[in-house]
């Protein structure tokens, strides 16, 4: 068969092509990085510190002050890769289409590794005190009045937070959650075929509903929970980027292997615009 995988952009194309397209919790983040990075490096994100504003009164000095900055690292620290071969035989015995499907699986698997750390990383933040939640959220308790009220509450805490109606929030909840609020979210029709395809089942408020499997668990102190959230686009950043693919035939084999290494690091940036749902 001798695969054609010798071209290797061809194949890394097809992949990273595919990490774009299957959507989820890292796709939701701060994209802004993500031509900043090499692999082991890490990325400074810079920011400024808003300037005083004082009364002016004729005929005194004005007040100067040195304008400031600030920063942040995003480290670029996860390392993930997939190496599978296609025996000769197999290969001739199986349906055309084997290497391209097991290169979808490949990247769904890499996917849900990002999905799992940006939740991971959630998590710790919950933990420590950085990231706002609601008191409590029974998901087995939600009704269409309570169901509202929890969610009018995270988008309060927001904007409180200075977040603008104009930002991109996202709603991501847990399948049973999803069940709970289906009944007074809006439904995406026909026109947002688009959206329907990047994985998105409806939008409250302002926000994309999206249900997610890779969600955080945080405990509480006393039980494990689940932790939906509402966020905008720019409270986590995330950069990744396919490292390398090669296509190769192994000298001990009759077959041909694909093998590749995805890195990314994420970090919770703007821990002000995110709001978690404790979902029991």
């Amino acid at each position: 068969m001798a695969i054609n995988n010798f071209q290797q952009t061809i194949w890394s194309k097809l992949i990273q092509t595919q990490l774009d397209t299957l959507t989820s919790l890292k796709d939701h983040s701060d994209y802004s990085f993500d031509g900043d990075i090499k692999m082991a490096e890490k990325v400074k994100i810079l920011g400024v510190v808003r300037p005083s504003i004082s009364t002016y009164i004729p005929g005194t000095p004005l007040s100067r002050e040195a304008g400031a900055d600030s920063s942040q690292f995003l480290e670029i620290d996860q390392f993930r890769y997939f190496d599978f071969e296609v025996d000769d035989v197999e290969a001739v015995q199986s349906v055309p289409g084997l290497i391209e499907n097991l290169s979808l699986e490949a990247s769904k698997g890499l996917v849900e590794e990002a999905d799992e750390y940006i939740a991971t990383i959630v998590v710790a933040e919950v933990t420590a005190g950085n990231i706002a939640k609601a008191t409590s959220a029974d998901v087995s308790g939600l009704t269409s009045t309570t169901g509202p009220a929890l969610l009018e509450g995270a988008f309060q805490a927001l904007y409180d937070n200075n977040c603008k109606v104009s930002d991109n929030f996202f709603l991501e909840v847990t399948p049973e959650m999803y069940t709970k609020i289906r009944s007074f979210i809006v439904s995406l029709d026909t026109n947002n075929s688009e959206l329907i395809k990047k994985g998105f089942v409806g939008h409250y408020n302002n926000a994309l509903v999206s249900i997610e499997n890779k969600l955080g668990t945080w405990h509480d102190g006393t039980r494990n929970t689940k932790l939906g959230m509402l966020r905008t686009s720019k409270a986590i950043a995330f950069a990744g980027q396919l490292e390398k693919v090669e296509a190769y035939r192994p000298q001990d084999a009759f077959s041909d292997a694909i093998k590749g290494l995805y890195v990314f690091g994420a970090k919770v940036v703007r821990p002000e615009q995110i709001y978690v749902l404790p979902l029991y």
